[in-house]
């Protein structure tokens, strides 16, 4: 049924692209746009690390199954009294208007997982998510970014599986999204968001997991 409903949109939607070519001719021009999620949590709880960063692995593989994971062992005995954060690759080496192949590196992580996942409508998606352990509890740092190819001839087409499937922002979102609220609901932890970019509409890493996310970035053809 879903995939009689997804061929229908496809083909109004094809058909509407051939009939809309309208005064302008920039409607039809392809364009790729680089596009990058950061999310950063902060965790309390009293759940002991190892069930902090299982519930962390069970949150990712919600929606990939072949993340790279670790736990790397920890520099020195003490925990900090401010969590540590990831860092952002420098932008600078890579060409304008893209996105650095390598992603932010998490040292003194408590746990990471990094992911390529090959997700339609996009190319080349990224994701990382690294736990920070500090006196207070914990900090999720979360990064997700990937190429929207956008405009030109499947522009209309790319919509329509956008509705049907669903599209690479919002299963960026998700992805992140589930493994915050997986710790939340393994442990009982108090979650509040530190930062995002862009803003998140309303509070969904308190929804229950599996719950599609309302981005405030709106996806283009």
């Amino acid at each position: 049924m879903k995939a009689s409903m997804m061929a229908a949109a496809v083909t109004v939607a094809a058909a509407l692209a051939g009939c809309s070519t309208g005064g302008g001719g920039n409607m039809f021009a392809a364009r790729d746009t680089a596009v990058e999620y950061v999310r950063v949590f902060d965790i309390k709880t009293d759940a002991a690390g190892p069930a902090v960063t299982r519930a962390a692995s069970e949150g990712i593989s919600r929606n990939i199954g072949n993340a790279t994971l670790a736990a790397p062992l920890p520099e020195g005995a003490e925990v900090q009294d401010q969590p540590g954060r990831f860092k952002l690759a420098d932008p600078a080496g890579a060409p304008p208007g893209t996105i650095p192949a390598r992603g932010p590196t998490c040292d003194g992580a408590s746990w990471t997982a990094k992911a390529t996942p090959d997700v339609r409508g996009s190319q080349d998606m990224n994701i990382v998510a690294c736990l920070f352990p500090y006196k207070g509890g914990y900090h999720l740092d979360l990064y997700a970014a990937f190429t929207r190819p956008e405009g030109g001839w499947l522009a209309w087409p790319r919509r329509a599986y956008g509705y049907v499937l669903g599209t690479p922002d919002k299963y960026a979102e998700k992805t992140m999204l589930d493994i915050v609220r997986s710790i939340r609901e393994s442990t009982g932890a108090q979650v509040a968001l530190v930062e995002a970019r862009p803003e998140v509409a309303g509070a969904p890493w308190l929804e229950p997991s599996g719950v599609a996310p309302r981005t405030s970035q709106t996806s283009k053809p």
